[in-house]
């Protein structure tokens, strides 16, 4: 690999990844929307570097006097030469060609968002139930109509019914958005939300088990409206469940993370 075509690669990597943050959302399967300026800038430096050195290549271009546009040089030979001492015209090592994997795997074949997959392996990874607001949590609406929440919104309300320090989330409609995960251990199936630290490498999941509705295709995502239900036997178990009343398919959110 030339120099040119190096200096070619910086910028060709730096567009695809200024395209998947501002032509497309496909970052966020990746990183925290949070990310995005860090990613832009950081293509910024990649597509200016590329630009420079291919400038810099083509100032720098010799000329012997005839129009030819090389040199071949002599060098006294050293512990970094190829012991000939000679330049081979500026080229790079041939592993440098694996550089173009980052690329073709965003324009080729982009990486989804994780799924069931992962959720199902890192079913010891689950997170503990988050920490109530400073507030605390306070009381739901009870009109009848589903009341939308996140994931861990649901399963810190669940872990608050379940010790006795809230009785908010009994007998009130509540809206979950996932996607489905088989359940390998007992009855019902899982709604899933993977939440995000910072990438989609620490991402744990947020599961929910459904009753009482067919499941959908794993990896489907949904809509569940359903009643908290409380744990049979041991409390505090970990284990959230939800007595469903509905289930809709949806397309996959703009931010499949928490």
């Amino acid at each position: 690999m030339t120099k040119a075509a190096q200096n070619l690669l910086l910028i060709v990597i730096g567009a695809a990844v200024l395209w998947i943050t501002l032509g497309t959302d496909e970052y966020l399967n990746y990183v925290k929307p949070g990310f995005r300026y860090l990613l832009v800038a950081a293509a910024a430096v990649l597509v200016a570097l590329g630009a420079a050195g291919l400038r810099g290549e083509w100032r720098a271009r010799p000329d012997d006097g005839h129009g030819h546009g090389h040199e071949h040089q002599h060098a006294p030979c050293d512990a970094e030469g190829d012991g000939h001492g000679h330049d081979h015209g500026g080229r790079g090592p041939r592993v440098a060609w694996l550089m173009c994997l980052p690329v073709l795997a965003i324009f080729v074949v982009a990486p989804p968002a994780l799924g069931s997959y992962t959720a199902g392996r890192d079913t010891g990874r689950q997170a503990q139930p988050p920490a109530a607001p400073a507030q605390g949590y306070g009381p739901l609406p009870q009109n009848g109509a589903p009341v939308a929440m996140t994931m861990g919104e649901f399963i810190g309300r669940s872990y608050e019914a379940q010790t006795g320090q809230s009785p908010y989330l009994q007998n009130v409609q509540v809206q979950l958005t996932g996607f489905v995960t088989p359940r390998a251990d007992g009855p019902g199936w899982q709604v899933t939300r993977l939440k995000m630290a910072c990438c989609a490498g620490d991402a744990v999941p947020f599961p929910v088990v459904v009753h009482g509705l067919e499941r959908p295709p794993a990896d489907t995502w949904v809509r569940v409206v359903g009643t908290w239900r409380p744990p049979r036997g041991r409390a505090v178990s970990g284990l959230h469940e939800l007595q469903g009343r509905s289930v809709t398919k949806i397309k996959k959110p703009r931010n499949p993370y928490e």
